[in-house]
Formats: C-alpha cells, structure tokens, sequence
C-alpha cells in the first residue's frame, strides 16, 4: 500500500492518520443488479444482485497532524 501523504502542496506530510471510514450502499446499483439477476435467475438473482450495491471502494477520511488539514483518501 502506497503511503497516505497530504494533499496541500505546502506541506506533503507524511504524518496522518484515519479519523473515518465511509462504506455505504449504492442504491442505484443495488437496483440495477436486483433488475439484471431478477430477469437471468429469477428471486434468488434479484437477492444476490442487490447486495451488489455493497461492492465498491471505501473512503477513508485522514488528518494531517502536521498542518490539521482533513481529506478523503478512496482505498
């Protein structure tokens, strides 16, 4: 994994440190995939295709302790 470094073009420091994680449903894609596995295998791919709107990179929000600034990083 690459090292987390701040955004600011003053201070690239590369001291910090998670504050908050943000993992959240799509909805858009879970509906689509409930549509598309509904039509191909029926209930059971309608279940299966809507859990797809977990799938998806997470964002993980940092604090710079050198300059204070907070930024979001997509893991």
């Amino acid at each position: 994994m690459a090292s987390i470094k701040c955004p600011r073009i003053t201070c690239r420091s590369k001291n910090c440190v998670p504050v908050a994680q943000d993992k959240r449903y799509k909805a858009g894609k879970g509906l689509l995939g409930a549509a598309v596995g509904g039509v191909l295998l029926g209930p059971v791919g309608a279940v299966v295709g809507a859990g797809t709107g977990l799938n998806g990179k997470q964002k993980v929000k940092f604090v710079c302790q050198k300059c204070g600034k907070i930024f979001e990083v997509k893991l």
